[in-house]
């Protein structure tokens, strides 16, 4: 039998020293990927422990089913202490030790389906069942993705007979106009887009539609590799409590403003918004750990801010921004079939020199080609007035005279287009208004949803 002591020391080594590595593999490990007792023990207790919520080595050693003589405190110790000088990435460490436990897990499978079939007339049972039990250890067991046309319109028919208040399977984003662009909001499986121009207000959209679904519907893994956490909860709780984040970073706030804050901070300890502020993440790196959140957490929709700043493991293509983008929203299309949830990533424009009162396009977007072909909505947030404001004319002239008519009409207002929408109303805008204290978006009474001209 191969030797995989120094192999399985590695991982734990690197898993024991930085613990936030965990969930880039947890949903592809399990105990019996690990040969020797000892190290099977430390795995299980390092998984225990974090899906428990806490870790520390000796609570390791608490939860390591292990009844053998070694000292397992000393031992997780002394990998620990390994592992800080460990520099390889854990993905690399960890898949020697899959596909050579995996080899030694298919000669078993093949060694008892040989046994079986001389010993027992259930060959063919036994077999399968061993196969089922290889695949569901070696983490590769995948549902079936060839169904006949009359299956697939039963699917049609259910969908189309449930009432029209609840959407059907879509998740409402808490903006009417939006979900009506969308045929009925986010759809699992589908990859939605939203592009806009820099500080128009496409982080605090997708926050908000995230924080919406939390509530409504359950897990939401937001990933942010453009801004921190607290950067992000300021916003919410700033739209939660009507404080803006300009006065929250003063300080000296009064008692009454203290109080909304403190019932603001209150209601987000139950919302299930899980915020990854993790940076300089590949795409390779985020389908594994969103994997492991769905697994862990229930989640129900993704969202990736942004394409942008996305990276990838291949070195050509990270050096290379417009193919890295397209390559990342090629595989977000990909993550989105694969988890069957509702992805929705942020993209940035290539920069040009457009006219403040001229909406982006889909081509305008990092992505390329890959944008059109593998997202099924594209939508664009269109926000003249910080455009405005940033390209104020010489007073005293007829620029300036339109300039301030532009900036009067667009003042506090936005809109979504539907640059491509796969199932909902492609052509047409939702109406909103931008709170900018807040960075909240709500719903225009006073513009009606309009077609495009």
């Amino acid at each position: 039998m191969t030797n995989l002591e120094p192999i399985e020391q590695q991982v734990l080594a690197r898993l024991l020293a930085a613990p936030e590595l965990y969930w880039d593999v947890a949903d592809q490990m399990t105990p019996a990927h690990f040969h020797d007792p000892i190290w099977k023990a430390v795995w299980t207790g390092l998984d225990t422990c974090h899906k428990e919520g806490s870790f520390d080595l000796h609570l390791v050693e608490t939860n390591a089913p292990y009844e053998g003589d070694a000292d397992l405190v000393a031992r997780i110790k002394s990998l620990a202490a390994k592992g800080r000088k460990l520099t390889a990435e854990i993905d690399d460490l960890v898949k020697p030790l899959l596909n050579r436990r995996n080899k030694e897990l298919i000669a078993e499978t093949f060694q008892k389906g040989q046994k079986a079939l001389y010993t027992d007339t259930r060959a063919v049972e036994l077999a399968e069942s061993a196969i089922e039990e290889l695949q569901e250890i070696s983490g590769q067991a995948q549902r079936t993705s060839t169904v006949t046309l009359g299956q697939s319109a039963q699917a049609v028919y259910e969908r189309a007979a449930q009432p029209q208040e609840t959407g059907g399977d879509a998740l409402g984003t808490g903006l009417k106009q939006v979900d009506n662009l969308l045929g009925g909001g986010l759809v699992d499986g589908e990859l939605t887009v939203i592009g806009a121009e820099g500080a128009s207000g496409k982080t605090a959209l997708a926050l908000q539609i995230a924080e919406f679904i939390a509530c409504q519907y359950g897990p939401v893994d937001f990933q942010s590799k453009e801004m921190d956490a607290e950067q992000l909860t300021m916003r919410r709780v700033a739209a939660m409590s009507g404080i803006s984040t300009h006065v929250m970073r003063r300080g000296g706030l009064s008692a009454e403003e203290l109080e909304k804050i403190y019932l603001a901070k209150e209601d987000c300890q139950s919302i299930p918004l899980y915020i990854d502020e993790t940076s300089r993440t590949t795409v390779e790196q985020l389908f594994i750990r969103a994997k492991a959140n769905k697994s862990r957490f229930g989640t129900k929709a993704l969202f990736v801010d942004s394409v942008k700043a996305m990276r990838a493991k291949d070195s050509r293509l990270d050096s290379n921004l417009p193919a890295r983008c397209g390559y990342v929203i090629s595989e977000l299309k990909e993550l989105a079939k694969a988890l069957n949830i509702p992805v929705v990533a942020l993209a940035h424009e290539v920069r040009s020199e457009r006219e403040p009162l001229q909406r982006l396009t889909r081509k305008e977007l990092f992505g390329g080609s890959n944008m059109e072909d593998s997202a099924d909505n594209i939508l664009i947030l269109f926000r003249p007035e910080p455009i405005l404001l940033r390209k104020e004319p010489k007073e005293g002239t007829d620029l300036h005279v339109k300039w301030q008519t532009d900036l009067i009409e667009w003042k506090d207002r936005a809109q979504v287009h539907a640059d491509k929408v796969r199932m909902g109303s492609g052509g047409r805008c939702a109406e909103l208004v931008f709170d900018g204290p807040t960075t909240t978006f709500r719903e225009d009474r006073g513009h009606q949803e309009g077609m495009l001209l």
